[in-house]
């Protein structure tokens, strides 16, 4: 799919409609058109690391089409400095991921001021059904073992995106993951990020 036709998709269907192609239809990306037998490379290496099933990933952006559906970047071409976002949707991943997080802040004490708006941020992120494991950093030194088990997720989410980077043919920044509960936590993100990027392709 090229830009141009992107364009005449989004005046024709709703954003409902559109999370087929943007989100839920199983396709090979575009990162991984030139060798599509590594995208199921990609898929099963993720999938078994992760212990989720490899219907509940996908790739999204510039990395699914070759362009990016960004609000405000106006379908900027994929580059070789582009990440590659992946899409994992799994129940039983995420409520232990918030679990852990519940078990390092809980019961609090004096350190929890520490936290401030890195633990009302992962809080917004919990509510909307999704949670990017790079992005919760719990020091160590103050929160002791309590934060091991946050972290530990963190560093292994961290290695399993880094081994599987060197699957996708086309070269690119580095491949990034968010975590989402269910996918109607998945639609709903993409359904505001649809409709916020209409409103910009119109401006």
């Amino acid at each position: 799919m090229s830009p141009n036709d992107f364009r005449k998709l989004i005046a024709e269907r709703t954003d409902a409609e559109l999370l087929g192609p943007c989100l839920r239809e199983d396709q090979t990306p575009y990162v991984f058109e030139p060798r599509p037998n590594s995208w199921a490379d990609f898929r099963a290496e993720v999938s078994g690391q992760l212990r989720v099933s490899p219907d509940g990933i996908r790739i999204v952006g510039s990395g699914r089409f070759g362009f990016s559906l960004r609000p405000h970047n106006n379908l900027k071409a994929y580059t070789e400095k582009s990440d590659i976002d992946v899409v994992v949707v799994d129940t039983v991943l995420f409520d232990s991921l918030w679990d852990g997080l519940l078990s390092a802040a809980y019961p609090g004490d004096e350190t929890s001021p520490k936290l401030g708006g890195w633990l009302s941020a992962r809080r917004r992120e919990v509510y909307a059904g999704w949670l990017d494991p790079l992005e919760i950093k719990l020091d160590p030194k103050i929160w002791g073992p309590a934060a091991d088990r946050v972290l530990n997720f963190s560093t292994d989410w961290f290695n399993i995106f880094q081994k599987a980077s060197k699957h996708p043919p086309r070269r690119h920044e580095t491949v990034t993951g968010r975590l989402y509960r269910t996918w109607r936590h998945a639609d709903l993100y993409h359904l505001h990020s649809l409709a916020t990027l209409r409103i910009t392709l119109a401006e």
